[in-house]
């Protein structure tokens, strides 16, 4: 007599990833994710077909609090910073103070690199980057899984969009909106240099032992 294996995955709806999507957003809000791992762990969010394979990607997040009933919502932040390069070159990795809704990219005789990947995502979950490269460049780094909407104009100079395009970009993935002007300068927005799978869809992958059926 064979023991009952007991019964299988069960697989999850898209409300139920949805939710979890929810959840890494306000976590990211809360200054608990970065954009990057938002997007990173969005994506497996959106890729599991299993509720353990969902519940995973926020395990170690905290519970979601309900608001006591009849709170008013939070009111939106103004955050605004500025990171610049006058007359020489700026790198800048990690988190920008003080952005939780728009940063200010400007070289003037200079080159500036922003790196986004550290950066904390607004409550919005787009995150407003206006540039002005005047006689120098402007480079953004923008993580793997972040929807990139260029809107920037060119007077003498250039605007590339190298990122990927993403095969599905469901409404609540994290999204980076540049705006701008490149006069005799150029204004880039791209991925990392190096391609690589993050860490969560590298787990994801190796935790299916068996395909499911739909």
């Amino acid at each position: 007599m064979h023991p009952d294996p007991g019964p299988g995955p069960v697989l999850a709806s898209d409300a139920e990833r949805e939710a979890t999507v929810e959840r890494l957003r306000v976590a990211a809000v809360e200054g608990r994710l970065t954009l990057e791992e938002l997007a990173e762990r969005s994506e497996v969010a959106y890729l599991a077909r299993t509720r353990s394979e969902l519940a995973a990607v926020a395990e170690d997040l905290p519970l979601p609090v309900r608001p006591p009933a009849g709170s008013p919502p939070p009111s939106p932040g103004r955050g605004r910073t500025a990171v610049r390069a006058l007359i020489g070159d700026v790198v800048h990795r990690g988190p920008v103070p003080g952005a939780e809704h728009v940063i200010e990219a400007t070289a003037v005789l200079g080159d500036l690199i922003l790196d986004l990947s550290a950066a904390r995502a607004p409550a919005s979950g787009v995150l407003t980057v206006t540039a002005w490269a005047v006689l120098g460049d402007v480079t953004l780094v923008v993580p793997e899984g972040v929807e990139t909407e260029v809107t920037c104009s060119g007077m003498v100079g250039g605007v590339r969009d190298l990122t990927r395009p993403r095969p599905s970009a469901p409404d609540l993935a994290p999204r980076v909106r540049v705006t701008g002007v490149a006069v005799l300068g150029d204004i880039v927005v791209t991925h990392p240099a190096a391609v690589h799978r993050s860490v969560w869809r590298m787990w994801l992958d190796t935790h299916r032992t068996r395909p499911i059926s739909g």
